[in-house]
Parts: structure tokens; sequence; C-alpha cells
């Protein structure tokens, strides 16, 4: 194979600045955050400008940490910050009558407000009204409970809970819960209710349990009261005296873009925090709650004969009381995860769309699902969700996806009915922050079944709706079976196209073959070369292309690419025919691009 690294940062780096600098200015101007004032519990604590406060009437904090966006080109490692939280925060807050504290400006990859190092090292200010807001929301005598609002970047209508704990075949399991019982069975519970009876779905920890040392929502679970960092002792010490609760909430793609389901989220997330909280418990040796406008503990305070008692109890304590759980699920699939399942296939006669998608079990009880629509406009659809799997074997439901293998994989029937985004360019991957800005929801209605004629390929019929693209489809698909995750990544390059349901062509090259080699300079994506002369078609030229880059490790990264290529067969009589085909390669090199 013949190939050549690009760096994704190329050519557009200025553009891209620009348009990062525009787009938070312009929502600035609205932000309906722009001109509050200052609350009491904040007026003794230097704010900073990236922040927003409000002072509420309930014991609800609700804190959207990853608001900000990211001014500058990307970088390798960087982080997506979380689009459309801040807002949602906001008006969750005002909605319920919430303090709030939003970071709508500051980027994650500067300072991460969700990491606790982070916090008592660059941002003790946010720790120091963290931990004010509390004690005035506990004035009323209630246990007040913080609600950390994140973007879960899945195409899914799930808002994933994170207390400390996860729920493997609803099971719960984990070491240190950010809330007592009593929270679990009211407002969690009635979380998952309200989101339920409007269409949306809920779970705890099925991706993020918010369970990690340095997640900011463990500052409620007690594991931190021996901190030397008073406001964090303190915070553990409030949580294992059960005197504040905390939640993060992560919420996926459509539940985050304006329109409905946002606003049905919005709705349920209302109506289950605006219930009662708990009473503040009374028992004598309870950590009393700190003062309204308590700003950061004096060294004093840290040193007084009461805080240490408190403080050793926690430890010996070391998580918060009332829970017994086990640490893990600790059980495996008792025959073995099957290997996953994915199809590609043009959709169309004329060339221009085509699907890759697949599902696989990820774990005992877990999965993943994926489907995309790359068109040769430029632009992509895309379904993409992992979730809870029942364990039977060739049948995957999740979050309105369902693909269902029968008879060893030769038939499977795929149907969605569910939001995707639609991105505007294929680089999307290179700059999913930016990607994602420029997206926008569709809803897709899709039926199709695969019947298998070989090991590799077999038909594809039914229907795909999604956005614009309407299309009746019969068609040949490509068939494959494994998992993407347990084989080590090897270079290849693959055309995959078939001329009649009779003429099929799969080529390759990798470690075992030399069939292609791909040419990067003399097409707008590129031209795929037949190396041999067995092979029908003599060149392809590449006319969709989505690139995902993946880092592997030691130094070293992948891009995987895949996309629509114009194959070029010659006849007989030498003249050229046409058919479009499916492409896909794997390329690793160093992680150090050149210049």
């Amino acid at each position: 194979m013949t190939m050549r690294i690009e760096d994704p940062e190329s050519g557009s780096a200025q553009g891209r600045q620009q348009q990062l600098q525009q787009e938070p200015a312009q929502e600035a101007q609205h932000a309906p955050w722009s001109r509050t004032a200052i609350p009491r519990w904040a007026e003794d604590i230097p704010v900073p400008e990236f922040l927003a406060l409000r002072e509420g009437n309930v014991a609800v904090i609700v804190v959207a940490p990853h608001g900000g966006r990211r001014m500058r080109p990307i970088r390798p490692g960087d982080s997506v910050n979380d689009l459309h939280t801040a807002a949602i925060a906001w008006e969750l807050a005002e909605r319920l009558d919430a303090h709030a504290i939003v970071n709508h400006a500051l980027d994650r990859n500067d300072i991460d407000l969700n990491r606790i190092e982070h916090l008592t090292t660059r941002a003790p200010e946010f720790l120091s009204l963290l931990l004010s807001s509390i004690g005035h929301a506990s004035r009323s005598g209630l246990v007040p409970i913080v609600v950390f609002v994140h973007g879960w970047n899945m195409v899914t209508s799930c808002c994933d809970i994170g207390i400390g704990l996860r729920r493997p075949a609803g099971r719960l399991t984990g070491r240190f819960p950010t809330l007592s019982r009593t929270r679990l069975e009211t407002t969690i519970a009635g979380i998952e209710r309200e989101l339920s009876a409007r269409g949306l779905s809920a779970d705890i920890g099925r991706r993020y349990a918010a369970s990690g040392r340095d997640n900011a929502a463990q500052l409620f679970s007690g594991r931190h009261s021996a901190s030397e960092n008073p406001v964090v002792a303190e915070l553990g010490m409030l949580s294992a005296a059960g005197r504040v609760d905390a939640a993060q909430l992560e919420l996926g793609i459509s539940l985050r873009w304006p329109g409905p389901l946002r606003d049905a989220l919005i709705d349920g997330l209302v109506a289950a925090l605006g219930a009662a909280s708990p009473a503040l418990p009374r028992e004598p040796d309870a950590t009393p709650p700190p003062e309204p406008g308590a700003s950061l503990p004096s060294e004093a305070k840290a040193d007084d004969a009461m805080a240490r008692d408190a403080k050793t109890r926690v430890e010996k304590a070391a998580v918060r009381s009332g829970w017994d759980l086990p640490a893990t699920a600790g059980d495996e699939h008792p025959d073995g995860l099957e290997p996953g399942y994915s199809l590609q296939a043009v959709l169309d006669p004329d060339g221009n769309v085509a699907t890759f998608c697949g599902v696989e079990a990820t774990g005992p009880h877990s999965m993943v699902v994926r489907f995309s629509l790359v068109s040769t406009d430029g632009s992509m659809m895309l379904l993409v969700a992992e979730g809870s799997w029942t364990g039977a074997r060739g049948r995957y439901e999740l979050d309105g996806f369902s693909w269902h293998a029968g008879d060893g994989g030769t038939r499977m029937t795929i149907r969605v009915r569910a939001p995707v985004i639609r991105y505007r360019t294929h680089e999307a991957y290179l700059d999913l922050e930016r990607g994602l800005s420029g997206s926008e929801l569709a809803y897709g209605d899709i039926d199709l079944v695969f019947e298998a004629t070989s090991g590799e390929h077999g038909t594809l019929r039914g229907t795909v709706r999604a956005g614009d693209i309407d299309l009746v489809v019969e068609t040949v698909a490509f068939f494959d079976r494994g998992s993407r995750r347990s084989e080590p990544p090897r270079e290849r390059l693959r055309i995959l196209v078939a001329t009649s349901a009779q003429e099929v062509t799969i080529a390759r090259s990798d470690e075992r073959t030399d069939m292609l080699e791909l040419d990067r300079d003399h097409a707008a994506f590129g031209t795929i070369r037949a190396r041999v002369p067995e092979l029908p078609f003599r060149e392809a030229e590449i006319v969709a292309r989505v690139p995902v880059w993946r880092p592997l490790g030691q130094g070293q990264a992948s891009r995987w690419t895949f996309g629509i290529v114009r194959c070029r067969f010659q006849d007989d009589n030498g003249e050229t025919r046409e058919h479009a085909g499916l492409f896909d390669s794997l390329e690793i090199f160093s992680r150090r691009l050149p210049s």
C-alpha cells in the first residue's frame, strides 16, 4: 500500500478559529445569565467571569462544569466541551427556582471544573461557591442535592445518571455512592419515572458512573473527607453525615439539541427535582451545615477540635452510611460474547448514499450500536448508542434501534425509530466539537432485511427515511463478523463492489496480500488503484470519505477511513463503465504528525 499521512489541522485552522470565536460571542449576547445579580451566598467570594450564578429558593444546586467552548484550533488529546449544557442547566434552575453555578465560557481543556485536582489547584473559587451555595440551600431544613449537568456525545435519548454506582442487569454495584438511599428511592427513581413517561430513557451508570476518584461528584461520597484541602474535606464530611447529596446527569445529543426531546427532558427533570427533598438529619454528632454565605474555611476552623473529631469519624466510615453493595457485578457471560455484526452497502442506484452499520456486545450486560448514512454531498447522518444488553445472542435492542440476527447471521433485520444527528461535513470527527456545533437532528425511520448469499455478502431490502433521504432499497450488502475491540489493529485497504447480485468483488491489501494501492495525489480524496491484473476494475476514485483518528498508545495512532468509491471497469471493447462501491482503510503511524 502507498500511504501518506495528512495533518487534520492543515488548511482550515484560521477559518476554524474565526468560527469558534464568533459562535460563543453571538451566544453570549443573548445569554439569559448575562445580567444576573450576584447571589447572597457569593458576595464574599471572587467570582470568575466564566461563571454565571443564580440564587434560588429550593434545595437544589444546578451545576454545568463543561458549558464553555474551545476558542483555539484542536490539539491532540483535547476533550469536547458539553455543548448546550450551560443553557439547559440555566433553564432547569430557572424552572425550579434553584441555585445555579454555570460555566458558560471556560474551555475544559484549560481548566476542567469536573476534576477535583483542577478545582483545588486552579479554581478554588468554584469550590468555595459550591460549599457556600450548599450552606444557603440547607437553611430550609432540607438536604440539598447538587445536580451536575453534562453532555454525552452519543446520539441517544438517554439520561445517564451518575451516582458513583452502576446497575448491570438491574443490580446496583459500587463503593462510593454520592447520595443517600432515600434520595435514590425518591428523586433518582422520580427522574427515571418522569422521563419514561415522556418517551425518554434514563439509566444508572450506563456509561458514566461518576465513580472516578477525581470526578467532582465524588466530593459528595465521603471518600475525600480526609483531604488536605479544607473545602474538599468539609464537603466530604457533610456528605458522609447525610447533609448533602449529588448526582451527575449525562445527556445524550438528542436530549441537548433544541427541540421537543430537550423540552421533554427539562419538563421531566423539573417534575422529579421539584419534589420535596429529604429533611436534614438531626443526629447529635452530625457535622453542622456551613453557614449561609460561608467562604473558604480558615485554618483555625480546620484545627478546631470538633472538626477534627468529625473528620476522624468519617475517615473510619470511608463511605456514606446505609449502603452495602458489591464493588462489581463479578459475573461473565456463560458462553462468552458472540462476535459482533456489521453491514456495509450502497443504498441507491446512483451510488450517492451508503450505510455502514453494526452492533456488538461489549460485556455480559452491555452493547453498542451504530448506524450511519454517508452521502456524496459531503454530509452524513449517524446514530450511535451504548447501553444494557439482555445477553440474548442475535437480539440487540436499544433506544429505538433493533438488530435481530437468526440462522447464524444469514438473515438479519434492522430497524431504527430514533433521532439521528446530521453532520454537515465528513470531517466532523477530526474536530468533534466543531462538527457537533454545526450539526442538526433528524429522525430515522428505517427498516432493512439482509439475507446472505455467501459468507461475505447478500441482498439488502427495505426502506430508509432520514432527513431528506427517502429510499426504497434493493441492493447488495457486505457482511462482517467479529469485534473491533478484541483484535489488535492492522493496516489494511479494502474495496467492496457489486456490479450485480452475481458479480461481486472484494479486494484487499494487508499483511497477507497487496492487491491495491492508495494514491492521494490525483483526485480530491484520492484514488485506489489495482495492483494485480486479475481484478476486474482498474481504479476507484474516492467520492466520499469519513476519517476517524484514534490514539493507540505507545506513541502511535490510527486513522480509520471509510466511504464511497466510483469503480471504473473496462469491458472487452475497451469501453469504461462505472459502478459505485465501498472502501475502508486503516493506517497506523507515529502520533507526531509531520509539519
